[in-house]
């Protein structure tokens, strides 16, 4: 690892006792250091000398009149331990004060802040492959972009930091220029908590110089999170959401999105097979005085179904869960795929998978979900009723989803594609990989297709009437509803 430069080690000092914000409010006696950040910027280049954001998205977002900007964070976060772990209580304790690290920070916002609609998408980044992901910029990109709303993703885990530092742009990977994260350390999996904390309430403070969303006011903050992600957010609400608050006494997170993922993690990590929390553990439920929402797809819920929580025990959250969607689907595979095809030289992530992807778009369910949470956080909407799966008892005595003759879910958020199915819409295929995670599609015989949708117009009016279902529920937008009635008009169905 490089050594920190001399003038970033002045910048830390000098920005750490700037900022530092002691709160001191009744009852909560933690502080925040607000971290120092320095902006990245792009250097042209030829591949191996131009210097620009992994995951940088493929598209220019000037045509939507957003900027893309990049940020090293740098502060010290403590490790912590469960004061109680053998009663499964969420309380933590300091173990290990004060350890640096440096992290990265992508933002994504507009170019006028006049456009801003006050709401932040805070995303854990999605570390899984080993370097970062950001799924949910990459499902409701186009509804974040329409709102107004800024999205910022955090480096969050020490593989995907170790990955920038120690392997972008050496063998195997194409040769890029590696040196632009030369001083990204993060030591320990447990200076997690404190990191989202303090980038929390520095994107919130708009007098703190080294915001990079100066000139933003951020009304409320919405901490978002895919797949592994979610046991992220799930700790960080139960044992870290009440340590610290903004010094009116707002919290810092105001919201959290969790999207198709499952247990908690654990607030340290001894081993790598003990940074999840087990099975059964209470600690995997989210407790937490804001609106809670987590959307599931079909892979998911085999498992997950353990941790539905329903008013009135637990008024703050919904559950909804996709009817045909799967963990991966081929929106996804796309567009995760550019960044994956330009910056590691990989190849499609499905290539390797035995059937048809599931073409069932979950992003747009997504997007409706973060209308509903962001509504909900301001109290003008309440969000609509927990929508869940239907479940039947399989032949092991696990629980399995319930199927129609079509062999589609029956029950839970449906969108056209459930209601007016070109085949059946599955949870997993088969390959190598992570061909597990992404859905399959077997479409109907031509003679079923007859026999459904004998005319043109019997399609598209299923299909507009199914959309128009949705939107009304909320659980589709209408933009994204128009869309799927043009895909309907073109697609031939009928004819």
């Amino acid at each position: 690892m490089q050594p920190e430069s001399p003038w970033l080690y002045i910048l830390r000092l000098a920005h750490m006792t700037a900022l530092s914000l002691v709160w001191s409010l009744s009852g909560l006696v933690h502080a925040i250091d607000v971290p120092v950040t320095t902006p990245l910027p792009v250097v042209p280049g030829d591949e191996e000398t131009r210097s620009a954001p992994f995951i940088a998205w493929y598209e220019d977002l000037g045509q939507y009149g957003y900027l893309e900007e990049e940020f090293l964070v740098f502060g010290d976060a403590n490790i912590y331990e469960f004061e109680h772990d053998e009663a499964q209580s969420s309380a933590v304790r300091v173990r290990e004060e004060g350890i640096p690290y440096t992290s990265r920070l992508l933002v994504r916002r507009p170019a006028d802040a006049g456009r801003f609609n006050g709401t932040l998408y805070l995303e854990v980044l999605n570390p899984t492959a080993g370097w970062d992901g950001d799924p949910i910029w990459q499902n409701t990109h186009d509804y974040v972009m329409r709102a107004g709303a800024v999205y910022a993703g955090l480096t969050s885990k020490p593989v995907a930091l170790d990955f920038l530092r120690e392997k972008w742009g050496r063998d195997p990977y194409p040769a890029r220029n590696s040196s632009r994260y030369a001083q990204l350390e993060m030591p320990y999996f447990g200076q997690v908590w404190d990191m989202l904390s303090e980038v929390a309430a520095l994107l919130k403070s708009p007098g703190a110089k080294s915001n990079p969303l100066a000139g933003f006011a951020v009304e409320r903050t919405i901490l978002t999170g895919y797949s592994q992600s979610v046991a992220y957010q799930v700790t960080y609400a139960n044992s870290f959401h009440d340590r610290e608050r903004m010094p009116d006494g707002a919290p810092l997170i105001d919201g959290y999105f969790l999207s198709a993922g499952g247990s908690a993690k654990n607030v340290n990590r001894p081993t790598p097979e003990t940074e999840g929390l087990p099975p059964g553990d209470r600690r995997n439920l989210i407790h937490v005085d804001v609106p809670v929402v987590r959307f599931q797809t079909e892979t998911e819920v085999p498992r997950s179904h353990r941790l539905r929580q329903h008013p009135p025990e637990h008024p703050l959250v919904r559950i909804y869960e996709m009817a045909g969607g799967a963990h991966v689907d081929q929106a996804t595979v796309d567009e995760g795929g550019r960044a994956l095809a330009r910056d590691l030289g990989l190849p499609d992530f499905a290539a390797g998978c035995d059937n048809p992807v599931n073409p069932v778009p979950i992003g747009y369910v997504q997007s409706a979900l973060l209308e509903v949470i962001d509504l909900w956080v301001r109290g003008t909407v309440e969000p609509p009723p927990s929508r869940v799966i239907d479940l039947v008892d399989g032949t092991d005595g696990a629980r399995e989803i319930a199927r129609d003759a079509a062999g589609n879910a029956v029950g839970g958020v449906r969108l056209p594609s459930l209601e007016a199915p070109l085949g059946s819409y599955l949870p997993n295929n088969t390959g190598a990989g992570f061909c597990f995670l992404i859905g399959s599609f077997v479409p109907f015989e031509k003679s079923e297709l007859a026999r459904r949708y004998p005319t043109r117009q019997a399609y598209m009016q299923q299909v507009a009437e199914a959309a128009g279902r949705a939107v009304t529920d909320r659980f589709l937008l209408e933009a994204d509803a128009q869309r799927l009635r043009a895909e309907a008009a073109a697609s031939g169905i009928g004819n």
